[in-house]
């Protein structure tokens, strides 16, 4: 036998048992490659641990009690999103709720449509808080003539403050969360039906934000490609029974509604049809009429809440309850 002959059968069987040696060495400190040398099966991961994003500690919801009105912040790893700001003579109770809490920068400040009971408090807000955007739905000059109105949006103009209009798309990130305007129309003689509408989501969890929005623009958003099935479901107009269709709740599906509204209202919020087909549904209830501030820690997978679910009475019913 040739000596070059020799030498490739000597490299062949080193290389044999070098590679023998490293399958050896990886056996055993490699679990899962072990196990799939030995045929065994990995450990089962749920179909929820594959699917759950990534995201890192947890979005922070609170419905601000603000009587008749709406007023909602979002924090999520420093970050924070406020959505709407009550009224004119609440905006000082929103002010001073921030304030204790330690805010003193808003990321972003939405105004759903120009009512007092959701923007009315905006300018009291925007002037005591460092603000990075403000985002508002654009209305026709002369459409809104209020002198509150006019304050704030001459504040916005001339104030050095970075805003933009709404619009269907947008997407606003803060932190791990996702901000996205799902809808809006813009329905000259009512202003509800500017109100713009947003899906927060983080991680498996969603949130649905209404404001005013009435069943016409709940019908729109029915009709576009967004997907609307989430776990909260903020009731449009405070729980009336100008939103809230059943086709738009089903299509949601919430597992939790929330109301925000003042004990007594002149309005009446919520009205009995709205109440009685979240009760049909087994959806939970929470509303600051009856609990005050309510405050919801969101995970990628879970929610908890400050307090116990409310109940499924209306506005006049929880009122005649009150008083007894």
């Amino acid at each position: 036998m040739s000596n070059g002959k020799n030498r490739r059968i000597i490299i062949g069987i080193i290389l044999i048992v070098v590679l023998l040696a490293l399958v050896v060495v990886l056996i055993n400190n490699h679990t899962e490659l072990s196990s799939w040398l030995l045929g065994e099966q990995y450990p089962e991961i749920s179909q929820e641990e594959i699917c759950t994003p990534n995201v890192d500690g947890v979005l922070i919801l609170t419905m601000i009690d603000c009587g008749q009105g709406d007023s909602f912040l979002f924090s999520q790893n420093g970050k924070t999103a406020l959505v709407d700001c009550g009224t004119r003579s609440s905006g000082k109770d929103v002010v001073k709720y921030l304030k204790e809490n330690g805010i003193s920068h808003l990321d972003y400040v939405f105004g759903t449509h120009p009512h007092d009971d959701h923007m009315g408090g905006m300018y009291e807000v925007i002037t005591n808080f460092d603000i990075g955007l403000i985002i508002i739905p654009k209305i026709e000059e002369g459409k809104v003539l209020t002198n509150w109105y006019l304050q704030l949006t001459n504040e916005i103009a001339i104030g050095g403050y970075n805003y933009q209009y709404a619009e269907v798309g947008n997407e606003y990130t803060l932190g791990d969360a996702v901000i996205r305007v799902i809808g809006q129309m813009q329905e000259p003689n009512n202003l509800n039906n500017y109100s713009t509408v947003m899906k927060v989501s983080f991680g498996n969890m969603d949130i649905i934000m209404t404001g005013d929005a009435e069943k016409s623009v709940e019908n729109e958003i029915l009709q576009s490609v967004e997907i609307l099935d989430a776990e909260i479901l903020k009731l449009g107009h405070h729980g009336s029974d100008t939103s809230t269709s059943d086709e738009f709740l089903d299509a949601i599906s919430p597992q939790y509604a929330l109301i925000s509204c003042a004990i007594g209202n002149k309005y009446n919020h919520p009205t009995v049809e709205t109440m009685e087909k979240l009760k049909i549904r087994g959806v939970k209830v929470y509303r600051t009429d009856e609990s005050g501030t309510v405050i919801l820690t969101i995970t990628a997978t879970s929610i908890q809440f400050s307090c116990e679910p409310g109940d499924y009475l209306s506005g006049t019913e929880l009122k005649e309850r009150s008083t007894k």
